[in-house]
């Protein structure tokens, strides 16, 4: 599949690295999801986040 839809594309989709975790109990779970839950509102102090022309 992956192989496929990067050949489709022309270019590859999938990032080169990645971290796999699996989530083995309901504590490791509330980490990740408190993780997922507040990493949006922390976007604007990212080094990457794209300011506008006026900032």
């Amino acid at each position: 599949m992956k192989r496929a839809s990067s050949r489709a594309a022309g270019a590859p989709l999938w990032q080169r690295s990645f971290h796999d975790h699996i989530i083995r109990s309901q504590a490791d779970y509330l980490l990740i999801w408190r993780y997922m839950d507040e990493n949006p509102a922390k976007w604007r102090e990212d080094r990457y986040f794209p300011q506008s022309p006026s900032q």
